[in-house]
């Protein structure tokens, strides 16, 4: 065979190896998601009609990885109980930012850690309310939102009903009524107390945490029946993404 002949076929061998890598990576393409979020800034809110965040940006870098279309366009903001709802109901939905919990565990399947956030309840400082155990918590009215995580950790931890609580779709529906006494306490995150706070014009140093419910890492929750192969996929693009410290540069754009 004639040297240039070797050479051609050296690069009809490179070229053929390219496209079959190529194919193979769209050969699989991801479904077209239903994606869901509700208002908790910095990780997902809106801003100037576009819904945007740390969880927003990290989610649709790890779509844009693996091959989707979908842009910030495909997001769709609901109460957080309407949310919850239709993941459970709807295949191909993702939900956004979930704590990841034992009673969860098997309800969805998993893509992150995003981050880890601590969850408690808050009282009005002039109250001066204290709470040693769960079992003190039994003695308040406690404002609540509806399927939340918080929900979970009072009914398995304190040994309280959902019917105990002062249910809301909103936080800053309960910071309201918590400011005019209407309810004692009222369970969520930091980032959720000062976020509901400037929704409802109100002052965060009035409140104080008086005691520690959890700490959960907090996902990208998605229908049970999405296929194994389509999250491990989302996975190893979010674990790249994270390795080459593109999640901490996300988190550092949003750190007032």
């Amino acid at each position: 065979m004639k040297p240039h002949n070797n050479i051609f076929c050296l690069l009809f061998c490179i070229l053929a190896s390219i496209l079959s890598l190529s194919s193979a990576a769209y050969a699989d393409p991801l479904p077209e998601f239903i994606i869901i979020t509700e208002e908790r800034e910095p990780y997902n809110f809106k801003k100037d009609g576009t819904i945007t965040g740390i969880s927003t940006d990290v989610l649709l870098l790890v779509l844009e990885r693996t091959g989707s279309t979908q842009t910030s366009n495909d997001i769709k903001l609901y109460p957080w109980a309407r949310g919850y709802r239709m993941i459970q109901e709807k295949p191909n939905t993702i939900l956004f930012t979930t704590a990841r919990t034992k009673e969860r565990e098997n309800l969805f399947k998993w893509v992150g850690p995003i981050s880890e956030i601590e969850y408690q309840i808050y009282a009005l400082k002039s109250k001066n309310i204290k709470i040693n155990s769960f079992q003190d918590l039994k003695k308040h009215n406690i404002g609540t939102i509806r399927k939340d995580v918080t929900e979970d950790f009072l009914v398995n931890k304190a040994g309280m009903s959902v019917d105990d609580f002062d249910r809301a779709s909103l936080n800053s529906k309960n910071m309201l009524k918590l400011s005019l006494g209407r309810i004692d306490l009222v369970a969520q995150s930091y980032v959720s107390m000062i976020n509901s706070c400037k929704e409802s014009g109100l002052s965060p140093d009035d409140f104080e945490p008086v005691f520690v419910l959890d700490k959960k890492g907090m996902y990208f929750a998605f229908n049970n029946n999405t296929p194994d192969h389509v999250v491990e996929k989302l996975q190893a693009a979010f674990d790249s993404i994270k390795k080459e410290g593109k999640l901490a540069e996300i988190f550092s754009k949003y750190d007032n």
